[in-house]
């Protein structure tokens, strides 16, 4: 009768309390989480690292599709003058046609004297009007630039001109090489300076007007015209019907806007500017 209450004690030491069965398991969840996050580490890392990988092959396909259109651009811009020199532009490459031989005859005659004032202002005119007509027709900075060249060459054959003989004439050609060639200001300035220099010329202030009128200053443009039609009120030169051509125009778009300042005025002296470039060639023989 004494043992029993001693196995009833026993029985109870082998049997597992409720709570602490609960403090097992969250161990045993602990543990078996502490081994696997090596693991997870690693698998979360390499989803960052796709991630990344991923956002710098998209930015470098974004950078080296920019870097194709920009070499695209630039190879595109480097066969806009063939080997030759000549633009692969159709337009101009047939005013290159037209031109080239007129400048290889003149130089030839400058081979063999160098101060041929004939050669000298043939090849002034040849660029200049060269120059002013690949003008129209260039679509890129290049060119654009190759025009400018133009331009400049022919300035640089009037002023070869002008060190031998002085000629308001050619005076005029450069300023307007000067002008298409995008130096405005300074080709007025000069133009102002040859009417001072010669205030009978009518060619110098039709020119001027051209000049003025291209600037919106249609005030200035008017009074010039206006001396230029007087100048040559017997169309000696032919100045006369150009100048009140412009005058009537000028006078037209006035009336319609209604201010003779307004910057809106559109200017049209190209109207007729070819024909007066024809008739400062003609003025080169007679006394200008």
């Amino acid at each position: 009768m004494a043992q029993k209450p001693k196995e009833k004690e026993l029985g109870g030491a082998r049997k597992m309390s409720r709570g602490t069965k609960i403090v097992i398991g969250v161990f045993a969840v602990i543990m078996a989480l502490s081994m696997m996050l090596p693991s997870l580490s690693a698998i979360f890392a390499g989803d960052s690292a796709k991630e990344e990988a991923a956002e710098q092959s998209e930015g470098s396909s974004d950078e080296a599709e920019k870097k194709d259109e920009k070499d695209q651009k630039e190879s595109k811009d480097e066969k806009v003058v063939g080997e030759d020199g000549i633009p692969d532009n159709e337009s101009l490459k047939s005013l290159a046609e037209t031109n080239v031989e007129k400048v290889k005859k003149y130089k030839a005659r400058l081979d063999e004297d160098e101060n041929n004032l004939a050669a000298l202002l043939n090849l002034g005119q040849v660029y200049m009007e060269w120059g002013y007509s690949a003008k129209n027709s260039a679509s890129t900075d290049k060119e654009t630039a190759y025009t400018k060249d133009l331009l400049n060459a022919g300035i640089e054959y009037f002023d070869r001109y002008l060190k031998l003989n002085d000629s308001a004439t050619v005076k005029i050609d450069r300023a307007l090489a000067q002008y298409y060639a995008g130096d405005t200001e300074d080709a007025i300035k000069a133009l102002e300076k040859v009417t001072e220099e010669y205030p009978e010329n009518p060619l110098a202030q039709a020119q001027l007007g051209y000049l003025y009128e291209s600037q919106y200053n249609t005030e200035k443009a008017s009074d010039a015209y206006r001396k230029a039609a007087e100048l040559d009120e017997d169309e000696r030169y032919g100045v006369k019907s150009y100048a009140n051509g412009r005058l009537i125009s000028l006078n037209s778009k006035v009336d319609s806007i209604g201010d003779a300042g307004d910057a809106s005025i559109e200017s049209s002296s190209d109207e007729g500017q070819s024909e007066l470039l024809e008739k400062l060639k003609g003025g080169s023989n007679v006394g200008f």
